[in-house]
């Protein structure tokens, strides 16, 4: 893992992020490209992992932010010629450490995500637990899934 760092993105790493969930989500999953970028995405954090060896390109993106007592976290993409190496899990990894540790995320007991229904098991391998009906999102079956957040580790 030492060729990746795991990261809140820069402004310029922001900017690649996006061009990473556009060509993720809108490219290759066929999202309408008007839903990609929201009004969560000024309230998030943004997290990137980068490829030290390619000139810290960006290579993976998630963003959370808190409502209620919940993270909510979204927008997990991982480039697809790095996909299967175990990037995704290492960035939520790093995630739930900071989840425990930010003053921000104090009151927030569980990180809560939308799952596309066909990648929940890549969550339920994190960790996360699928809670409720499955749901539409944009014509792509859904699920919430949860992880507690266990401040006791800080």
């Amino acid at each position: 893992m030492s060729s990746y760092s795991i990261h809140l993105a820069s402004p310029s790493e922001y900017e690649e992020a996006i061009a990473l969930r556009i060509h993720v989500f809108v490219d290759i999953q066929k999202f309408p490209l008007d839903e990609e970028i929201d009004e969560y995405d000024p309230l998030a954090q943004h997290f990137v992992i980068t490829h030290k060896e390619r000139a810290h390109k960006v290579v993976g993106t998630l963003r959370v932010y808190t409502a209620g007592e919940n993270a909510k976290i979204g927008r997990v993409a991982v480039s697809p010629e790095y996909q299967g190496q175990g990037l995704g899990k290492r960035l939520l990894e790093h995630l739930e450490k900071h989840l425990q540790r930010d003053a921000a995320f104090k009151q927030c007991k569980e990180a809560k995500l939308g799952s596309q229904y066909d990648k929940r098991v890549f969550y339920e391998k994190c960790g996360f637990v699928a809670r409720g009906d499955i749901y539409d999102e944009l014509g792509c079956p859904h699920i919430w899934m949860y992880k507690p957040i266990n401040h006791a580790m800080i």
